[in-house]
């Protein structure tokens, strides 16, 4: 990205009060509802930060990076929900900027594919509606340099968004089976293209690894802004299979990991239980004492929001965890043979080429490194996790 005399780029991650030495993080909440007054609600919510004219300049190329991960209803809250784009990418546009709309989806990532996703999910209509471009990001990518990282120097990322002037996130809060939430640093691995997404849960076999790999990734983008949308949001299995919520809340913040913290404190999750959270603390990178400054509205717990089923891996050393793996960790399995479509997205996606079809998907436990990319990609939800028996008797859930 070009290097431009605005908010995002103060620091590589922090809002620009905290790169000044101001600190904690200021993260927005405003509690909205999807139809009429989201503009007024989305524009208070950036109102902290000096507004949408704070955010983009006019001339500016902006990447709107969305959460596409397949072609699913907005209902569903799988993907960024249409109309929360539509008030970004008006406001981008009042402000003189120029946005462009890119994600790239879980799995084999054909046009005729990504083409679909966009339309099932509403975003194709609303795009052609504002006049605003969907950049395919598949077929141009471009290799990242990360060489401040923790774990990986380089990522394959879509070209267009090292291309624009900034990039602004506008994401759907979600449970997520492997790191617990969805949030605003986990948003930014829609960047790495195609299947290279799986390829690095392969090689970040370890959750603590995997939630460093994002940090690295998301350091490396630099988003200048994000914005999580939890008006409807997802419970339990997700972030493909789970459950649509409401909860009626907006996020946004210069800094994600603030901002996922927030998340964490809305949906009643203990924010060291999150991985990426868990992550950024231990580099430095929030106080989880004193993890951000509030503006907007009061978040409020949901205690009745169901968080993503554990199982007994959490409880052991990571020193165990292989040895350990086939008799105490989830498993994805197929779990509704009639839902099952065979359409081969499960085995497309495994990097560790654990599924065959016969015609329906097996697994291969030996080869599987529980990475549960195939149950998000799953357009069905016909996988799921399971629970191996000697867990479930000492009370793992399923």
């Amino acid at each position: 990205m070009a290097e431009k005399s605005d908010p995002g780029n103060a620091s590589r991650l922090e809002d620009p009060e905290r790169a000044a030495g101001r600190k904690p993080s200021l993260v927005s909440h405003v509690r909205a509802g999807h139809g009429p007054g989201l503009t007024e609600s989305i524009d208070r919510l950036v109102e902290p930060f000096g507004g949408w004219a704070a955010l983009a300049a006019p001339g500016e190329r902006i990447a709107v990076k969305i959460n596409l991960l397949r072609g699913a209803p907005p209902e569903k809250a799988v993907s960024t929900h249409p109309e929360t784009l539509r008030c970004v990418l008006r406001a981008l546009k009042t402000a003189g900027a120029e946005p462009f709309v890119a994600d790239s989806p879980g799995g084999r990532n054909g046009p005729a594919k990504v083409a679909r996703a966009y339309k099932i999910s509403g975003i194709t209509q609303v795009c052609t509606e504002e006049g605003v471009q969907i950049v395919d990001v598949e077929d141009d990518r471009i290799t990242l340099d990360a060489p401040d990282a923790r774990l990986y120097r380089s990522f394959p990322v879509g070209k267009a968004f090292v291309d624009a002037d900034a990039m602004i996130q506008v994401g759907v809060l979600k449970t997520h089976q492997l790191m617990r939430l969805t949030g605003g640093v986990k948003l930014t691995f829609g960047c790495i293209t195609g299947l290279s997404k799986a390829q690095l849960h392969v090689r970040a076999q370890k959750r603590e690894d995997f939630a460093d790999m994002l940090l690295d990734l998301h350091l490396a983008l630099r988003p200048r802004f994000t914005i999580i949308d939890g008006i409807i949001a997802m419970e339990g299995q997700g972030p493909g299979s789970g459950t649509p919520r409401e909860l009626g809340s907006l996020f946004a913040a210069h800094d994600a990991v603030a901002l996922d913290v927030a998340l964490a404190d809305r949906t009643a999750h203990a924010p060291h239980s999150v991985y990426t959270i868990a992550a950024a603390a231990r580099r430095g990178l929030v106080d989880l004492d004193d993890p951000y400054r509030l503006a907007g509205d009061a978040i409020e717990p949901e205690r009745a929001f169901k968080p993503v089923a554990r199982d007994m891996q959490a409880l052991l050393p990571p020193s165990l965890h292989r040895t350990a793996r086939n008799l105490i960790t989830a498993r994805p399995r197929l779990v509704d043979t009639a839902a099952c479509t065979k359409c081969g997205d499960c085995a497309g996606i495994c990097g560790a080429s654990a599924i065959t079809l016969h015609p329906t998907p097996v697994f291969d436990d030996h080869l599987c490194v529980r990475c549960y990319a195939c149950t998000e990609v799953c357009p069905t939800a016909a996988i799921d996790n399971v629970v191996p028996r000697a867990a479930r008797l000492f009370g793992a859930r399923a």
